[in-house]
């Protein structure tokens, strides 16, 4: 899928970059003859290192002038990393702790210096062994509710909303990348679409001809194009998440833009749903607890259901009580049955943010089984069948999600929905 294997960029070139920055030295110790790098991950688009010197880590991404995976037949503006860098200030500013603190920005080299997170690991990986990690929907949850209230006209200035809106608004290329792969490519023959064939041809062609989806996918691009609520992390999912020692970190920032609530909610929850589907083909899907469900997926459907609670709970609760911005101003509220009035609108607010992530949830999911950016949950699955079953469930999840957004009236209604759709073929 590559037309030449990209280059890794010299271990000299980055640790004289580094021995350059005085709080870097310090963070390292030693020289740069004592530092060893390591790569580390399996980005797509990037090049990650770990840097390690007698007193510490960091975390380097290089940004090279296309994406990783597919070489330099599909260049990408290597300046994504100064919007990555400018999102996990504004987001680590929201919620301490929720994602690496960014260190340094080397903006000529299109290097990033983050913290290094020790003692955790990729969830999507930690998933794929068949782990759970406690607390995972409280935790993206509460990150999703604290930066996305805290960059809305709900927690923010609007003065100071337009001017970061304007600020983001510059990151052409990849949100026309989301714009493209989620909304727009795989419901039509192009060359970077691939999915298992034969096995989902005809669930493929069944979605392309469908006015209804075509439809829902143009008015949720529509929603992606003209939305400045939030500050959005722009691709998250489980490969963007990293767990362990009872917390967890969201990194990978790169596609940050202002857009609806519901886009990073919807993504993250498609996600689990995915993971809830293949985990059918570990063990030849013997490992089963109850009602047919394994722990796993028990667990993970739970985390659907805890994430967007979460987030729904911290969002209200600062809008009660730290809401700064321009929207809706206190003073406004303060008669007879004013705060009643507010409260029911906040509900509403609600609904409407859950209608838009149930839609978004179904398009990511779309997207990640017909589109380029395939996950290893499903592309780790050896025996075409047993993958096929799995992405065909998930498929017509997905298909009900993003045609009848507005038909789920709860998170339970989702979760509801996922366990209906396998029991047709694992009866419990």
């Amino acid at each position: 899928m590559t037309d030449t294997a990209p280059a890794v960029p010299e271990t000299t070139t980055l640790t004289a970059l580094l021995e350059e920055v005085p709080d870097l030295r310090r963070r390292l110790g030693g020289t740069s003859q004592d530092w060893t790098i390591d790569e580390v991950g399996d980005a797509n688009v990037n090049f990650v290192f770990r840097v390690g010197g007698p007193e510490g880590a960091v975390c380097v991404k290089q940004a090279p002038p296309y994406v990783r995976v597919a070489g330099r037949s599909w260049p990408l503006t290597p300046e994504r990393v100064v919007y990555e860098y400018r999102a996990l200030e504004e987001h680590g500013r929201a919620a301490p702790g929720a994602v690496p603190t960014p260190l340094h920005l080397e903006r000529d080299a299109h290097l990033l210096v983050m913290e290094f997170v020790e003692g955790q690991t990729v969830l999507r990986h930690h998933l794929s062994r068949g782990g759970v990690h406690p607390g995972l929907g409280e935790q993206v949850g509460g990150y999703l509710a604290r930066t996305l209230f805290a960059t809305s006209d709900l927690g923010m200035d609007a003065g100071r909303k337009r001017d970061l809106v304007a600020e983001f608004e510059t990151n052409t290329e990849m949100c026309r990348m989301t714009e493209d792969m989620v909304f727009t490519e795989v419901y039509h023959d192009f060359h970077r679409n691939w999915w298992t064939t034969p096995d989902l041809d005809a669930e493929v062609l069944a979605l392309r001809s469908d006015p209804e989806v075509l439809t829902a996918v143009s008015r949720l691009k529509y929603r992606y194009l003209t939305s400045r609520e939030a500050l959005l992390h722009g691709d998250l999912h489980t490969g963007s998440v990293m767990v362990g020692a009872g917390c967890s970190r969201v990194f990978d920032h790169e596609f940050a833009c202002f857009g609806p609530l519901g886009f990073d909610i919807g993504g993250f929850l498609a996600h689990l749903l995915i993971a809830y589907f293949a985990a059918d083909a570990r063990d030849g899907g013997r490992r089963r607890a109850v009602a047919g469900e394994s722990v796993q997926q028990m667990w993970l459907l739970e985390e659907v259901e805890r994430t967007w609670d979460a987030f729904r709970e911290g969002f209200l609760d600062r809008w009660r009580s730290a809401a700064h911005g321009s929207a809706f101003p206190a003073r406004l509220f303060t008669g007879p049955g004013a705060e009643v009035a507010l409260e029911a609108e906040r509900s509403a607010y609600l609904e409407r943010v859950l209608t838009d992530a149930v839609g978004f949830c179904g398009a990511e999911l779309i997207r990640r089984l017909v589109g380029f950016a395939r996950p290893v949950d499903l592309t780790g699955i050896g025996d075409r069948a047993t993958r096929a079953g799995c992405e065909i469930r998930a498929m017509r999840l997905a298909r009900s999600l993003l045609t009848e957004a507005d038909g789920y009236r709860s998170v339970a209604d989702v979760t509801a929905a996922a366990r209906h759709l396998r029991a047709g073929w694992y009866p419990g």
